[in-house]
């Protein structure tokens, strides 16, 4: 399951607070299970909390106090401030101005940033802070040992300040800001929880737990060094897709906000990989070794093909076949078998479902083109989403049954596409760092 990081902070906040829901806590629990990185900022969160005294949560819902520590990240770096690995780190000077500031009651957060973004947030003095928050945090960073504690308590204030801040300013003028260009970095993340950038410009072999890497843009192969029995996760962030091949040969594409884990070398009797998102794969032939793709509650077995598999989401698990031949099966079921041109369609709480499929509309994501016919706005919500990492929020729900047909190119910005609606269609549209509002012009 791929995580959305302002939706795991959010439901941090809510189990430090104890009111959060059994069935988030269920869904935080999972995530943390499955990704370390989650496992890994609960813990430390927990850690902060225990830090900063009981006061720490209170101050945490103070919209005002999120405020003035979101306007520290506008800071000129070279004034001492940094984000570092484990989060905002003040130096002692500017510790100091702020805790005399808080008792002159001037505002600290000045004397940081002068920009028109921290403008926008309201002047409130800076007692928001509870009274001692200065000195526990001077306190903890006298402490070589705890002086990431201090960080990560930074690191959370600023997370959910954000989350807020941002969700709620609905109004924010049109941004341009919707470019795939500014799309994050590829990243793998090691069996021993090491995680490795892959930059799109570099040629150069990077040393790795039990193999060495050779990534290239656009695509990551390997050479296996040890035993190689641990699982390493390929992570491709929004606005992207990557290839990736693996210790037979064979190559898997896959789409933006993907993940795939893999080992680096195949020591069992299958080839087993774990999918979550979307991705087409060519299979190297071994009659002898089964190559079995887990996705949610289908497993999709292979000797050697080329196929596609959308798998976004669990509930629903698509895998259209190109050549060769697939069976894809779920627990108590019979297996359903593939021939090219047809796909199995699986929604949760129904059986697999065969019907043909067209290649140009399937594939058309790895020529970043998504081609629409007759389709409802609603259902582009997931390619924008996962394209641009923006979500299309309808102001007008009549809107969400309008059926239209056209194209959206990954490499041309979201309002190229949001445009061709105006002009098409009539629809309006505000853009804010998360959201799509789309409005009807009737």
């Amino acid at each position: 399951m791929i995580h959305n990081e302002e939706h795991i902070f959010q439901l941090i906040l809510e189990k430090l607070s104890g009111e959060i829901s059994q069935e988030n806590l269920d869904y935080l629990n999972k995530a943390a299970a499955e990704d370390p990185n989650v496992q890994r900022c609960l813990d430390e969160m927990e850690d902060a909390l225990k830090a900063a005294g009981p006061g720490f949560m209170n101050d945490l819902y103070n919209e005002m106090a999120w405020g003035k520590v979101v306007s520290l990240l506008e800071a000129d770096p070279g004034e001492g401030m940094k984000i570092g690995e484990r989060g905002l780190e003040l130096s002692e000077e500017q510790l100091k101005s702020m805790e005399e500031d808080r008792r002159t009651g001037k505002q600290s957060a000045e004397k940081l940033v002068q920009t028109p973004s921290a403008s926008a947030i309201p002047e409130e003095p800076l007692e928001a802070f509870p009274e001692d928050f200065f000195e526990q945090v001077n306190n903890i960073k006298k402490s070589p040992a705890k002086r990431w504690l201090a960080a990560a308590s930074f690191l959370l204030i600023i997370s959910i300040g954000l989350f807020f801040l941002v969700s709620g300013n609905k109004r924010a003028p049109n941004g341009g800001m919707a470019n795939a260009g500014s799309a994050g970095m590829v990243k793998l993340l090691l069996d021993n929880g090491d995680t490795i950038s892959l930059p799109e410009n570099n040629s150069e072999d990077i040393a790795a737990q039990q193999a060495k890497l050779h990534p290239v843009p656009g695509q990551l192969t390997f050479t296996s060094t040890g035993s190689a029995n641990g699982w390493n996760t390929l992570l491709v962030p929004t606005g992207r897709d990557y290839r990736v091949v693996l210790a037979d040969g064979s190559q898997v594409h896959l789409n933006a906000f993907s993940r795939l884990r893999f080992p680096f070398a195949f020591n069992g009797s299958t080839r087993d990989v774990y999918l979550e998102g979307e991705a087409y794969f060519n299979i190297a032939p071994d009659a002898g070794h089964p190559f079995i793709v887990h996705t949610g509650a289908i497993d999709t077995r292979v000797l050697g093909t080329a196929f596609n598999i959308n798998a976004y989401s669990d509930s629903m698990v698509v895998t259209s076949l190109v050549q060769g031949s697939v069976s894809t099966a779920r627990s108590h079921e019979p297996a359903v078998l593939l021939k090219p041109g047809m796909e199995t369609v699986y929604s949760a709480g129904h059986s697999q479902v065969m019907r043909a499929f067209d290649e140009n509309i399937t594939l058309g994501w790895r020529k970043g083109e998504y081609t629409y016919y007759n389709q409802s706005l609603r259902s582009l919500d997931a390619v924008v989403r996962h394209w641009y990492g923006k979500t299309l929020v309808f102001e007008d729900t009549a809107l969400t049954h309008k059926k239209l047909t056209g194209v959206i190119e990954r490499d041309h910005p979201v309002t190229e596409f949001l445009d061709g609606l105006k002009k098409t269609s009539g629809i309006s549209y505000y853009i804010t760092a998360e959201k799509i509002y789309l409005s009807s012009n009737n």
